[in-house]
């Protein structure tokens, strides 16, 4: 359970450092299924739910994982993670969707600036909390997550990269003088609100990195069908399965 002065950090910096919500045996094997649900020759992720590097040599993104794959989904919905997000909204959380993030050793490239809310516009600016598990671990050599503090009260124009329908902010609208680069280990998480600024650095090192985001809304928020293509995931929804 988070603390309340954990809580007025996080509100105040727009980020948190989490600590261990996944022991070393369970991120091991959802680096396993990530590659087993992307395995080219029997790939169980629909091709509209990858995002490839720009030369085709590697998937970036897999998306949607938590509605394809059990074991995402029990990460998803994990009581302690929800605990601790459901701490930070102050009431019970819903889990969206998850993404998997990929940077191949040396050939991983950098996730510029932007606020995960710009790709989810029909949310409130308080309703999107995201929880990064390092299924690897990560540091600024191989591309660990940079936060500019207390970025979250803004939001922030966005414009189309060209890779993907990816956003990205302009650098030169931003101040990054003070950014923070969070180092984990395997299974270590962080939580940042939708609004905070955030980027990546390309994986420079021999070592691999990939993270697993979750994407949390307020379980009280209403997400049509029009808007998103999967039901948020509930623990009393998945209590009725």
């Amino acid at each position: 359970m988070l603390t309340d002065a954990q809580r007025r950090s996080f509100w105040s910096s727009g980020y948190l450092p989490l600590g261990q919500v996944a022991a070393p045996h369970q991120a091991r094997a959802l680096r396993c299924e990530f590659e087993n649900l992307t395995n080219p020759a029997s790939p169980a992720v629909p091709e509209d739910h990858l995002m490839r590097s720009p030369d085709g040599g590697h998937i970036r993104v897999g998306l949607h994982l938590c509605h394809l794959s059990s074991l995402f989904r029990t990460l998803a919905i994990d009581p302690a993670v929800m605990d601790m997000i459901g701490r930070l909204f102050g009431e019970e959380p819903a889990a969206l969707t998850s993404l998997v993030f990929n940077k191949p050793p040396r050939i991983g490239e950098e996730l510029l600036a932007h606020q995960d809310l710009a790709y989810y516009p029909y949310l409130g600016a308080d309703d999107l909390i995201t929880c990064w598990i390092a299924l690897d671990d990560v540091d600024l050599a191989n591309g660990a997550v940079q936060y500019l503090p207390g970025t979250h009260r803004t939001a922030i124009a966005h414009e189309r990269t060209g890779q993907q329908q990816a956003l990205a902010i302009n650098p030169a609208s931003l101040d990054d003088d003070n950014t923070v680069s969070v180092a984990l280990t395997s299974g270590e998480a962080v939580a940042h609100h939708g609004l905070t600024v955030h980027r990546s650095a390309p994986n420079t090192s021999s070592r691999p990195r990939l993270g697993a985001a979750i994407l949390y809304i307020r379980a009280s928020t209403t997400v049509s069908a029009a808007d998103f293509p999967y039901p948020a995931l509930t623990r009393e929804a998945e209590d009725r399965a």
